[in-house]
């Protein structure tokens, strides 16, 4: 189990456009995961957990001719992604019970959602029984790079939320195996996003990574008026924004 409840805190109804604003898809990631459904074959995939479809809308572009199906918890989430004619099949559905049949896809993925997920075995499981023999694939945050995050000298409690919500990576992996899932496979990308200056200062101001809403307001407001001074002090950070992702994918096998 995943110890994630101070996500309950969060209003994803009430947040979907402000979120959706500082947030897109195309990440480093998305190669990696079209390239796996190529390998397959695969003709019906299920994104879970989709949010605003920012992901959805890149993997489509990418792997048009594929039917998707997308769910997500929140209503205002999906709305926002409809309203963006966000492609495939959309509705609103809790990770834990995943309401299909069995063996209904071909592939099965989700980005960043991970930390949202209570009762992790359950999670793992309900993803094999609604694939067919294919995969499933998830990208996320390591421990590692939270720990080594610039917002941490900010934030005090930054790195000790997140840890606390997303699973690690051999977590996760066990996890994958224990569902009957095989040939566990994970990959670290890395890509460099620049200084540290006004632009990024905006999307911590508009709260742009759920991390800041699970903060206490004091916390927040103490360490944006730090983070504020500094780069309005020297116009930038004297450290550099880089992005952190691990993919973790497995196989199912037929029978």
């Amino acid at each position: 189990m995943n110890g994630q409840t101070a996500g309950a805190k969060i209003d994803y109804d009430q947040i979907a456009r402000r979120y959706d604003s500082f947030r897109g898809g195309r990440g480093p990631y998305l190669e990696l995961l079209v390239e796996l459904a190529a390998s397959l074959g695969a003709r019906r995939i299920l994104e879970v957990g989709a949010g605003t479809g920012n992901n959805t809308l890149a993997f489509h572009a990418a792997a048009p001719s594929a039917s998707l199906f997308a769910c997500d918890l929140s209503c205002g989430m999906i709305q926002r992604a409809r309203e963006k004619e966000a492609p495939g099949a959309w509705l609103r559905a809790d990770a834990h019970h995943l309401p299909f049949t069995a063996q209904s896809f071909d592939f099965c993925f989700g980005c960043y959602m991970l930390h949202y997920i209570h009762d992790l075995a359950a999670f793992t499981g309900e993803c094999s029984r609604v694939l067919a023999a294919g995969c499933v694939a998830f990208v996320t945050a390591s421990h590692e790079f939270i720990d080594r995050h610039p917002m941490n000298r900010y934030f005090p409690s930054f790195a000790a939320v997140d840890k606390a919500r997303f699973p690690s990576i051999d977590l996760l992996k066990a996890a994958l195996a224990a569902a009957g899932f095989q040939d566990v496979c994970e990959k670290r990308m890395v890509v460099a996003q620049g200084p540290i200056g006004p632009d990024y200062l905006k999307r911590v101001e508009n709260r742009f990574i759920s991390t800041f809403d699970l903060l206490s307001e004091d916390e927040f407001n103490t360490g944006l008026a730090r983070l504020r001074a500094d780069i309005h002090a020297r116009g930038r950070l004297d450290v550099m924004s880089e992005w952190e992702t691990v993919a973790v994918w497995a196989r199912k096998g037929p029978g």
